[in-house]
């Protein structure tokens, strides 16, 4: 700051004293702005005329002393503050440097002194505004990390991966996986404005995630035109497989108010399989919550052999729900290296 600009308030109870340091000041190109005698009467002030520094009596007349003046003055108004005293006892002393002030100034002292102590105050007070800045935009930057992070993993996950810098991967007994896959999206994209569609693939996602989210599934990831969710990770759950199937079911009714209102159809199929998986994250700056196992693949195979529009569960999966859905039994899927696979579709609740 330029000496001339810089706009102090004196606290001093003896005028004489007073007016020699506004003397003072004002012959090395300080502003000062008034000068008062109470601690009260200092608080009023520093609030009304905000001055860039306090030059504080520590003995004051009046109910509080110019160490609590000050207190209220760093409180309030952030303001520097520089005490002036005379006293050197011990108990004052201490009593002062609890406060934390910005400058100490015994009496008597000269111009350079005085000139140092303001500057050096002055300076104390711009570097921890912006420590305390910076820390605000490290808090910041922080927040926005977590919520990506929360975007990208369970929460559990990010706990864990906060906590100890890795997560190890767990061995899950039994869950539910889910893919739905746009079958007919390369057309559309050769048919209709590329940007346009995969616009709107982008709302229909966004729907999907707000179903998933309220339903308290996982979102695993999206590959394209591919959603894939799970259930019963990494929180474990009776419950999964239903689950699944209801988001399932929400989708599908979804899709069909879309297609309802486009003038191109959207032919969603979703496949769902139960079973063991081994999940886990992997990268190490782009992380990713996956899962591995036979149980993904044939989740994956329900999903490429159905039809669009409907929903294809496995024999895993079915046993789980036949007693709360109507499925449809339609045969076998013969997958290499996992034998043959009864399939079902699921129609609706019973």
């Amino acid at each position: 700051m330029n000496g001339s600009k810089i706009k102090i308030l004196i606290v001093e109870d003896e005028k004489i004293i007073g007016l020699d340091i506004k003397r003072t000041l004002e012959r090395i190109g300080y502003e000062v702005i008034n000068i008062v005698k109470s601690g009260e009467a200092a608080i009023d002030l520093t609030g009304e005329l905000k001055p860039d520094l306090v030059l504080m009596d520590i003995m004051l007349s009046g109910g509080i002393s110019g160490i609590e003046a000050a207190e209220a003055i760093r409180r309030k108004f952030d303001i520097p503050v520089i005490y002036l005293t005379g006293l050197t006892d011990e108990e004052t002393f201490h009593k002062a440097k609890i406060t934390q002030p910005f400058g100490y100034l015994p009496k008597p002292f000269d111009q350079k002194g005085l000139h140092s102590a303001i500057e050096m105050g002055l300076y104390k007070h711009k570097i921890e505004l912006l420590l305390r800045l910076k820390t605000v935009e490290l808090e910041e930057e922080k927040k926005k990390t977590d919520n990506l992070l929360m975007n990208i993993l369970p929460a559990g996950i990010v706990k864990e991966l906060k906590l100890n810098g890795s997560v190890k991967p767990r061995l899950f007994e039994n869950i539910t996986i889910m893919f739905a896959n746009f079958q007919n999206f390369i057309s559309l994209i050769q048919k209709y404005e590329p940007v346009s569609v995969v616009g709107q693939l982008n709302e229909i996602y966004h729907k999907f995630d707000m179903i998933v989210e309220y339903s308290g599934l996982e979102k695993m990831k999206t590959i394209g035109n591919t959603y894939m969710i799970g259930g019963g990770l990494p929180i474990e759950s009776d419950d999964h497989a239903m689950k699944v199937i209801e988001v399932a079911l929400k989708m599908s009714e979804y899709m069909e108010k879309i297609n309802g209102k486009n003038n191109h159809e959207w032919q969603l199929r979703i496949g769902i399989n139960s079973g063991q998986v081994i999940a886990g994250v992997v990268g190490m700056h782009k992380f990713t919550y996956d899962v591995w196992g036979d149980t993904v693949n044939i989740a994956s195979r329900m999903e490429s052999s159905c039809e669009p529009g409907k929903i294809n569960i496995s024999r895993n999966t079915y046993e789980l729900v036949r007693d709360v859905y109507d499925c449809e039994y339609r045969g076998k899927l013969n997958a290499k290296g996992m034998g043959e696979i009864e399939m079902y579709f699921v129609n609706g609740v019973k």
